[in-house]
């Protein structure tokens, strides 16, 4: 299988919002808050048109990766800063080379559009460790942590209990 890595545009939307819906399941600290496909699609077309949408292609087409992110003035003063929004490669295509290449993809193409620095997360709660690795293995350094905390109510935590079941038994 050869693996394809390019930039995305407005025809890979759809399936930007296919992958995102299976990361979203996936993820312990996603899966627990909405999904709106709306809103990927928005998002899709606003980075369609900046350029920071990073796709893993097989050659029957089929997309099994993804990196998203952005290049912006950092809060602080006016040096540009490339952050991630998005990276996700499907189950059965973790441990191949799309994951590191579609990291070095998005940093090429950040460091050409004038970013200074690079500032990625692992949020998901998929695979935390062994993502950090690979971000090591291509020169990155861990600054810091993600935290997070969730208000629900108990009507609210029934409700997502109810469809993790009904999730389950379908």
């Amino acid at each position: 299988m050869a693996l394809k890595i390019r930039q995305g545009d407005v025809d890979d939307i759809v399936a930007l919002v296919e992958l995102g819906s299976e990361m979203h399941e996936e993820a312990p600290a996603f899966n627990k808050m909405d999904y709106d496909p709306k809103k990927l699609l928005q998002l899709g077309v606003v980075l369609s048109e900046q350029g920071g949408m990073f796709l893993a292609e097989k050659d029957d087409n089929e997309i099994i990766g993804m990196f998203l992110g952005v290049v912006m003035p950092h809060y602080f003063g006016s040096d540009l800063m490339a952050n991630d929004l998005c990276f996700f490669v499907k189950k059965e295509h973790r441990g191949s080379t799309a994951a590191p290449r579609l990291i070095k993809a998005f940093e090429k193409w950040a460091w050409a559009n004038g970013a200074t620095a690079l500032r990625f997360g692992i949020s998901t709660g998929v695979e935390a460790k062994r993502t950090l690795k690979l971000y090591e293995k291509l020169g990155f350094s861990q600054d810091g942590y993600l935290v997070n905390k969730y208000y629900q109510s108990k009507k609210e935590k029934e409700k997502w209990e109810q469809a993790q079941t009904r999730k389950i038994s379908s």
